[in-house]
């Protein structure tokens, strides 16, 4: 039996479809419910909270996973990357009130001190870090759009789809961080000793990747 760990969440249904595409078995993965362990032939899936999914398979809970890019950058885990499966596309942006938007169009110390509010505080700090600059990161991990509304922080750093939300809080995009999609990684030992069971899902995810 192969073990997959999935994200709940935003991107479960894509991963679900992706699975569907990839020949395995997901019916009762559409039925709902509240079971957090599905098994379903030879597939046994681990539903996760997404920052949760790269430590199911760094401790050998889990074969491989679908896990978004960001929650593996952020993580740091040394996972074996299979393949950019091209589902659940978004981007990471630097948000913020259109006031500081001039902050963002000049040299990285016009930036200097500002207060972040991110779910992503390794990603954040490398961001900053690479551009020169220093900045004072606040942790958050719900309703980040909300601080620089209560002055909590004079900017963000998380995920932007269709930019509904940062609109509805006041918020512009200020910077570019990078894209963002369902990648499929394994533990390198299940890479090397299930290799036989994982090879082919990736092929067929080679075959069925999101364009």
């Amino acid at each position: 039996m192969l073990t997959v760990a999935l994200p709940t969440g935003r991107v479960m249904e894509e991963a679900r479809t992706l699975l569907k595409n990839l020949g395995l078995p997901t019916e009762a993965l559409g039925q709902g419910g509240r079971d957090l362990v599905v098994e379903e032939g030879t597939m046994r899936y681990l539903l996760a909270k997404p920052t949760d999914v790269p430590v199911y398979v760094l401790w050998g809970a889990a074969d491989l996973a679908l896990a978004g890019s960001d929650v593996l950058r952020e993580s740091g885990a040394p996972l074996v990357e299979l393949g950019d499966t091209g589902y659940g596309r978004c981007r990471l942006a630097v948000a913020g009130p259109p006031a500081i938007s001039a902050l963002f169009s000049g040299a990285g110390n016009r930036r200097q001190g500002l207060r972040v509010a991110t779910k992503y505080p390794r990603i954040a700090e490398g961001h900053f870090s690479a551009r020169g600059t220093q900045v004072e990161i606040v942790p958050l991990h719900g309703s980040i759009e909300l601080a620089p509304r209560l002055a909590m922080a004079d900017c963000i750093l998380d995920i932007v789809q269709t930019g509904s939300t940062l609109r509805a809080n006041g918020l512009v995009v200020l910077e570019d961080v990078g894209p963002v999609s369902l990648r499929m990684v394994a533990s390198p030992r299940s890479a090397r000793l299930r290799w036989d069971l994982i090879a082919p899902l990736v092929r067929a995810m080679e075959t069925h990747r999101k364009r």
